[in-house]
């Protein structure tokens, strides 16, 4: 147990906390405002404040805490700890250079994306805006290496303290955009493929068209056997995000509810969790999150808790409030869509704050790590280089004990993407060994 005293109790004090005491370093804490029973207490114990006290750690308090409102002004870095940017920098009075409370709350919390501006095409706050990129820092979950070392310090202090050991979880996910390529499409749209294959010439399409229509298993899109079986030889977690949106420019799923569509999802839940992948309108939609969670359910007659947003768009906070209305508890969207690595700046699942109402909230988020799309065509690595990319995210993982989602695509494992299968297969097997 460890006893904090600050001098103002508030929401963001409470959950930056417990986010770096309960949630990543694993041990109890007990927060107080009682300065008395803080001098008192024999716990191990840490002073968060504005001013030093005549007993426990010190850490200097910056404002980020104690506000309520919001801006829109970046911090700005002013030196380095531990080969990181600081960050909120305190005094040589403080036993860190720099705010690790506030830091903590600062990124998890996705505070910078917040109000951005400058967004991509799709409306996503990009990487490349992020301060993560800009200090180079994205392929390392920093968060984890500055609560570690304040971890080392108090052990340091207080050598009784003890922190509950985390096990390494590895997750692979496969994002159900585009469960077939020509078949359970319907009339109108396989006749419109049919006549575009023939007037550009591209008769290896036309023939798969017409064999995958006759039978859904000779689809090339249909590769679910060969991901299930990697899961299963290799004993990998794996969960799917089913797309489940009206069709549209962006959505171009089966309608939900065509037979074969549904026969695919009832199997695939049989033995792996089914996961909403909300259309890539319904990020800031409620109706519509509402009702394509709804639609799942009735198919595979499972409660759905679980979502990934579509095109990995997110609308802080509109997205995830609408999730926990909907009933979800769990979100695996935390990722960039043109850069790999931690966008959160932490490798371990922690609960959501909502900024603008001040107040935390149920929904876990999961931070992704990588995404096959990413690296193949955002980044355009060729497959040896993306291994070496695949490697050094699970080595940070894995050296805190920490989470790694992956994302890949069913239409990533169909024939020719055999080297990026290979690679597929490698990474489920180094996530079995240690570093």
């Amino acid at each position: 147990m460890i006893l904090v005293y600050t001098h103002t109790l508030t929401p963001r004090v409470a959950y930056a906390m417990d986010l770096v005491f309960n949630t990543v370093l694993n041990v109890q804490f007990q927060l107080t405002d009682d300065l008395q029973q803080f001098n008192l207490s024999t716990l191990p114990k840490i002073a968060y404040a504005p001013s030093q006290l005549d007993s426990g750690l010190f850490i200097r308090s910056s404002s980020l805490l104690f506000e309520e409102g919001m801006t829109t002004e970046l911090p700005e870095a002013n030196g380095t700890y531990l080969e990181f940017p600081v960050f909120f920098p305190t005094d040589s009075n403080s036993m860190l250079p720099y705010d690790i409370f506030a830091t903590v709350f600062y990124f998890a919390t996705r505070y910078e994306e917040y109000g951005a501006s400058q967004l991509d095409t799709h409306k996503r706050f990009k990487a490349e805006n992020s301060l993560a990129f800009e200090y180079q820092f994205l392929s390392k979950p920093f968060l984890n290496y500055l609560i570690g070392d304040l971890g080392q310090k108090l052990k340091t202090n207080f050598s009784a303290l003890e922190f509950k050991t985390r096990t390494f979880n590895f997750l692979s996910t496969i994002d159900i955009d585009n469960a077939f390529a020509y078949a359970h499409k319907g009339l109108k749209r396989n006749v419109a493929g049919f006549v575009k294959d023939v007037f550009t010439l591209q008769f290896t399409n036309t023939f798969s068209r017409i064999a995958s229509n006759i039978q859904d298993k000779k689809d090339p899109y249909n590769t679910f056997d060969l991901i299930n079986a990697m899961s299963q030889e290799t004993q990998t977690a794996l969960q799917y995000f089913v797309l489940l949106g009206d069709y549209s420019q962006f959505d171009k799923n089966p309608h939900y509810k065509n037979k074969g569509f549904r026969d695919l999802l009832k199997s695939l839940s049989v033995q792996h969790t089914l996961g909403l992948h909300p259309s890539y309108e319904s990020y800031s939609d409620q109706d519509k999150i509402d009702l394509e969670k709804k639609r799942l359910e009735e198919i595979i007659e499972k409660k759905v808790t679980s979502a990934r947003c579509h095109f990995l768009r997110v609308k802080f906070p509109e997205t995830y409030r609408a999730f926990i209305k909907a009933g979800i508890t769990d979100d695996y969207t935390m990722i960039y869509a043109s850069q790999c690595g931690f966008r959160t700046g932490l490798c371990t699942p922690y609960k959501w704050f909502d900024l603008e109402k001040n107040d935390a909230t149920h929904l876990t988020i999961h931070p992704s790590t990588l995404m096959e799309g990413v690296l193949r065509d955002y980044n355009k690595l060729t497959v040896a280089n993306a291994e070496v990319v695949v490697n050094q995210l699970l080595n940070e993982v894995k050296q805190f004990n920490g989470e790694f989602v992956s994302i890949f695509h069913n239409d990533s494992f169909m024939k020719g993407q055999e080297k990026w299968i290979e690679l597929y297969k490698k990474m489920l097997q180094n996530s079995k060994t240690n570093n």
